[in-house]
């Protein structure tokens, strides 16, 4: 739809400043209202894409990665307290439409084999090394976790290795592997690592700003326009 308007460019640099709007407003605002805030920047990142709609795998992949984003923000931002599982999961599958998009780019049968093979590999090595480093802390959440990371680093090497194709989708997946970063080292310095207020990791995750939503912000805003036909804007 959008693709074939001739307000396309001038309707993405308007989403884009309210985007931005809305990611200044992140950091300004607390309670309630950050909560709101904050969601509606996933939701508009969602509900924007659909403006790209076309009958093509593409589309169909990056929507359905961006409402399941949406879904595990309602775990992690919306629920008081929130829960994390259920959210990672729904992560996992934000990455796997994002791993099917980026797969089917691809047109050497070689490279897709070398794909889908180094991508196994890789996530077995990292769920193999959260076993033999956590042992007896090992979980549910950290194997999903790792499953999710594994395959968002992954993404990010093919989403790169296609950059002349598609450079936004590359950009934003790697602000997003940013932002779950600052999440995941959180996550481990809370429940798995014990870092005092005065360690440098401790200093690096509380800047006293939040570092997270620093990358979280643009990296949904340019996945939902990274279906746009030309990459200009």
């Amino acid at each position: 739809m959008l693709n074939k308007s001739k307000f396309k460019t001038p309707t993405i640099i308007a989403f884009l400043c309210l985007e931005l709007a809305l990611g200044i407003l992140v950091q300004l605002t607390s309670n309630n209202l950050n909560t709101a805030v904050s969601f509606s920047c996933v939701v508009l990142a969602c509900l924007f894409c659909a403006l790209f709609f076309e009958k093509s795998n593409s589309y169909f992949l990056t929507q359905t990665g961006l409402l399941c984003t949406v879904c595990a923000d309602i775990f992690l931002v919306v629920l008081k307290p929130m829960l994390q599982l259920p959210a990672m999961l729904f992560f996992s599958v934000t990455q796997i439409c994002y791993f099917i998009r980026l797969y089917q780019n691809q047109v050497n049968a070689f490279h897709k084999r070398l794909h889908l093979i180094f991508r196994a590999l890789t996530t077995l090595i990292a769920i193999f090394l959260t076993v033999i480093v956590l042992k007896e802390k090992t979980d549910a959440l950290s194997l999903v976790s790792l499953f999710y990371y594994a395959n968002l680093i992954f993404n990010i090497i093919i989403a790169f290795c296609q950059f002349k194709r598609c450079p936004v989708l590359a950009i934003g997946l790697l602000l997003f592997l940013m932002c779950d970063t600052v999440i995941g080292l959180n996550i481990m310095a809370s429940s798995y690592i014990s870092s005092a207020k005065d360690s440098l990791i401790y200093r690096l995750l509380n800047p006293g700003f939040n570092l997270a939503w620093v990358f979280y912000v643009p990296s949904q805003s340019l996945i939902a326009i990274s279906l746009s036909k030309k990459h200009k804007e």
